[in-house]
């Protein structure tokens, strides 16, 4: 029989469905259960803290919640405990890695950066480590700005120029950091006390750099694909594909967080979904989301994750398509999420796993 360990936070929430497509809610772990259940699993679900990291996990199957709040603080330690976790012999699922270019947009990119097909590879962006590094971005404009961590469209923004770009960087770069308003009060007071050292006694500069230098987020530069009204979502959950195209907001470049979701035309499902297809090849889980750009000629991967993924092209689809010998088929009937990503994994499971 094989173990299988469900990981919940604190509230026993466990990663994200959207059924009416406005209010997000925790997957139904009973569904879950049941599922592997009847599948020869044996199958146990535990808070992250009430995990006995002394036990033996070699072998053991698991599947995880992850974390969005501001800061990715709760998600650290969640990345902390699953790369224990995988040392230790355990098949997390998804793996470190995965798990770690989660909400971070410079990992993505760097993982874009070794996929074979270069048909993913359009929309490569520079990564700088603070909006003093992406100073150095010398190439065309316009191009979007993106702090590493962002979703949702918060922390994206759209430099036309190099002078608008120097003052959004500093903008997306922009982070205070304190343990309380007094405190951040104090550090404040602390570099301005610095920084005027630093203008009366110049020879001070080099001792005090380091104390004054801009704290700043991480940034990546990536282009900007002109002429968008939207965008395409796609989930893939093994053989099964789901598509939506997403709008923009009203007199924004941005489709990230406008609700705006429509049925992709049946014309322009084939060349969708043989470019989503691509990514298959590149990434070894079964479960993807990606925002995916056509800017009449081309596709263009702009983003891709395999954990927390946004439910709607599946909830509100009353279709998918699968690939068989060659083609595209289009199944209709509506999908439940719990069962698609239990299937997906036990089958991903039982290939790359059970001989």
């Amino acid at each position: 029989m094989k173990r299988l360990i469900i990981l919940t936070d604190e509230n026993l929430q466990f990663l994200i469905s959207i059924p009416d497509l406005k209010n997000y809610v925790s997957m139904d772990i009973d569904k879950i259960i049941n599922y592997f259940s009847v599948r020869d699993y044996s199958v146990v679900v535990q808070k992250f803290s009430s995990l006995d990291l002394a036990a033996d996990f070699t072998g053991v199957y698991i599947i995880y919640q992850t974390s969005e709040t501001p800061g990715s603080f709760y998600k650290r330690y969640i990345e902390d405990l699953v790369f224990s976790l995988e040392q230790k012999g355990a098949v997390v699922m998804p793996n470190y890695q995965l798990l770690k270019a989660h909400h971070n947009k410079i990992l993505m990119e760097m993982m874009r950066s070794a996929f074979n097909d270069n048909a993913l590879r359009t929309c490569e962006s520079k990564c700088y480590g603070s909006w003093v590094d992406a100073m150095n971005y010398n190439l065309t404009f316009p191009a979007v700005v993106k702090q590493s961590s962002s979703s949702g469209s918060a922390g994206v923004f759209l430099a036309t120029n190099r002078k608008k770009y120097e003052r959004i960087i500093k903008r997306a770069g922009r982070v205070i950091i304190g343990q309380s308003v007094r405190g951040i009060f104090i550090q404040y007071i602390k570099i301005s006390l610095k920084k005027l050292i630093k203008y009366l006694q110049p020879s001070k500069s080099r001792f005090l750099e380091f104390n004054t230098a801009p704290v700043s987020t991480s940034i990546i530069v990536q282009p900007f694909i002109e002429g968008l009204h939207g965008d395409y979502k796609v989930l893939i959950f093994g053989s099964k594909y789901y598509t939506l195209y997403r709008q923009n907001r009203k007199n924004d470049f941005r489709a990230s967080g406008s609700g705006k979701f429509y049925d992709v035309p049946l014309e322009e499902h084939e060349g969708l979904l043989n470019f989503a297809r691509k990514i298959t090849g590149e990434i070894d889980f079964p479960i993807f989301g990606m925002d995916i750009a056509f800017d009449t000629k081309e596709y263009h991967l702009l983003e891709f994750q395999v954990i927390h993924l946004g439910t709607p092209p599946l909830q509100r689809s009353k279709y998918w398509h699968e690939y068989h010998d060659g083609k595209w088929v289009k199944y209709d009937g509506a999908s439940d999420l719990e069962e698609e990503f239990s299937r997906s994994i036990h089958e991903y499971i039982n290939l790359k796993y059970q001989h």
